[in-house]
């Protein structure tokens, strides 16, 4: 689980998931349940055991493996039981100078001494062992802190055969046509003495600097963005979860998930990371035509810049293909947002917008978040068990962490061109609690907001800081404020408190 605790995977589809690694520039690993790291261009994979008094424990064939991220962060934990405790794997990914790499640490957490054995393979005609390095095709896939205890290279992939064997210490070296090389190191680890491992992406030198470490400095760009305090501890997480998930995607290969990720950036105050995912949106426009959905959701993130940061993106230049491409997976609320969008710099384009938006809008009734605030507004809301599901979800290993922030953010604010709604649609498990959140950036401004209760009626207290809209170049007249708390309650004054009518 990513909440912090250890949690035996228990459900089936658990198993087939992972976790990435990466940092500013993208995801660069992938570890599966049992702390195997497979390197997402390099095709090889690092697997881990445990020789312990009674045995060895191979950790992709063991029950007794539990996984989570630290802190909820892109750097993974591995607890595997042994006789008298833990071993505990943590591995984050790291940039240097010569590229990036992945450090691996080992912390034998149990009664007594144990024995650690990485293993690498993958498609390699070439395996070898050589000092404190295990190469492959004359590459470095492994360095160790210290010079292994034993050694071992095979020609048949069948690693682990020979570490229960127990191979001895030395240089070591295993070629194979069929590519089916593998090698292992075995290193001695004594209780609560770090053993720590890197493995070259680039196959530059990687510092071996403590995971923990890395997930700390993860912790400190989350907290520059916009922050929620909630009644859901679960969710709480879900939101730090969801800001570093965002900003690993902005790095990514995914146009799709890409689009996700600005939005949510951009809502959150991080719009320089926010810029990052479009540019990789704007590279596979150019460079393909999109699927309609792909399409629909990279209008929404070139609209975003321009509605909330006020920066020009590429949506003049890329609205009319990307409309025809989304299709009849374009709805009305990403067509507003478009036209608004384009108003400032090219305004016969958001004249079409405005056309083709008329026809839809008679059409169907609107999707998402068009229409009158007062139809938005949803009190408690009864799908508050799918909302904790998708933050449940979010929160496990290997869960879409995009999800769960995407979900909360949709519980606390919602707009349109003319108005925000604080509170549009709160799970009913939150009622008479007093959530607060902290510089969301909607497209009338910076917005944060309390509730607190007296009796049944709660109080809101609210503050929007409008943006420089000579900066943005976006017409905005002021826009109503609502709540969904109270659904009779409207104001346009941009900061305030107000006792509403019960919930």
């Amino acid at each position: 689980m990513a909440d912090g605790t250890d949690h035996p995977q228990t459900m089936a589809g658990d198993y087939e998931r992972t976790e990435l690694l990466g940092d500013l520039d993208g995801p660069v690993a992938a570890v599966d349940r049992a702390g195997t790291i497979a390197l997402l261009d390099a095709g090889l994979r690092v697997g881990w055991a445990v020789g312990a008094g009674d045995r060895w424990h191979i950790a992709a064939e063991e029950t007794a493996v539990r996984t989570r991220l630290v802190d909820g962060m892109p750097v993974t934990a591995t607890a595997m039981r042994v006789p008298g405790g833990d071993v505990v794997q943590r591995a984050a990914a790291v940039r240097e100078p010569s590229g990036p790499g992945v450090v691996v640490e080992f912390v034998n957490e149990s009664a007594g001494p144990v024995s650690v054995a990485l293993a690498v393979s993958g498609s390699i005609s070439t395996a070898q062992v050589r000092g404190s390095r295990l190469l492959a095709d004359g590459r470095v896939a492994l360095e160790l802190d210290r010079t292994p205890g034993g050694a071992a290279a095979v020609i048949d992939g069948e690693i682990w055969e020979v570490v229960r064997s127990g191979p001895r210490a030395g240089d070591c070296e295993a070629r194979s046509r069929s590519s089916l090389s593998a090698a292992a190191v075995l290193v001695p680890l004594a209780v609560r003495v770090p053993l720590r491992v890197t493995v070259p992406v680039a196959g530059g030198p990687v510092e071996a600097r403590p995971p923990e470490r890395v997930a700390a400095g993860w912790l400190a760009l989350v907290s520059r963005a916009a922050s929620v305090a909630l009644p859901d501890e679960t969710a709480e997480r879900a939101w730090r979860r969801g800001i570093a998930a965002c900003v690993l995607a902005a790095g990514g290969a995914d146009p799709a998930v890409a689009s996700r990720a600005a939005v949510v950036l951009d809502r959150v105050g991080l719009p320089d990371e926010a810029d990052r995912a479009r540019e990789l949106i704007l590279r596979a426009v150019e460079g393909s035509r999109l699927p309609a959905g792909d399409a629909a959701a990279a209008l929404r993130a070139l609209a975003s810049r321009r509605l909330r940061s006020g920066r020009v993106s590429g949506l003049a230049e890329w609205a009319g293909p990307l409309v025809g491409a989304a299709g009849d997976q374009l709805d009305t609320v990403t067509l507003e947002q478009v036209s608004s969008a384009l108003e400032p710099e090219a305004p016969a384009a958001a004249r079409d917008a405005r056309r083709l938006l008329a026809v839809m809008s008679a059409r169907a009734p609107t999707h998402g978040g068009g229409g009158s605030g007062q139809r938005r507004i949803r009190r408690w809301t009864a799908s508050g068990d799918r909302v904790a599901a998708v933050v449940r979800d979010s929160m496990a290993f290997g869960g879409d962490g995009l999800a769960g922030i995407e979900a909360v953010l949709d519980c606390l604010v919602d707009e349109a061109a003319d108005h925000v709604v604080m509170a549009p649609a709160l799970p009913a498990a939150w009622r008479g609690a007093s959530p607060d959140a902290l510089s969301i950036v909607t497209r009338h401004g910076t917005l944060s907001f309390s509730v607190r209760w007296h009796g049944s009626r709660p109080a809101l207290l609210w503050d929007l800081t409008p943006e420089d809209r000579s900066r943005t170049g976006v017409h905005d007249d002021g826009a109503v404020l609502r709540c969904g708390l109270d659904p009779s309650w409207a104001v346009s004054e941009p900061s305030g408190e107000a006792l509403l009518d019960p919930a």
